[in-house]
C-alpha cells in the first residue's frame, strides 16, 4: 500500500512539473511598437545603439550593432530600480 502511495505521488508530481515545464506560446513584438527611446553610443572605431523598449511594462535596454543586429538585452533601471513603463500601441495606452 505504502508503494502504491508513493507511486502515485510520484506520478503526480511527474504530471504537475510536465505541466509547468511546458514554454507558453511565442509571440512576436515589433521593435516599433515597443520602442520608447533611441540612443546611440559612438566611440572611436564604431557606434552601438541603444533602444529602450517596454515589454510588459518593464523597460529594457537592447543593445544593437549596425541597424539590425541585436547583441543584448538588461533590464533598465531608473534610481536604483527596475524602470516601469507603459507600453502603447496606436498611440493609446493599452491599461487605461
Amino acid at each position: 500500500m505504502r508503494n502504491l502511495n508513493l507511486a502515485v505521488l510520484v506520478l503526480f508530481a511527474t504530471a504537475t512539473f510536465t505541466a509547468q515545464a511546458t514554454p507558453p506560446a511565442s509571440r512576436t513584438l515589433a521593435l516599433e511598437d515597443i520602442s520608447l527611446e533611441r540612443i546611440e553610443i559612438q566611440g572611436q572605431i564604431q557606434t552601438w545603439k541603444l533602444n529602450k523598449v517596454c515589454i510588459d511594462q518593464q523597460a529594457y535596454l537592447l543593445l544593437l550593432r549596425g541597424l539590425t543586429e541585436p547583441v543584448g538585452i538588461s533590464p533598465s533601471f531608473k534610481n536604483g530600480k527596475p524602470e516601469q513603463c507603459r507600453q502603447t500601441l496606436n498611440d493609446s495606452p493599452i491599461d487605461e
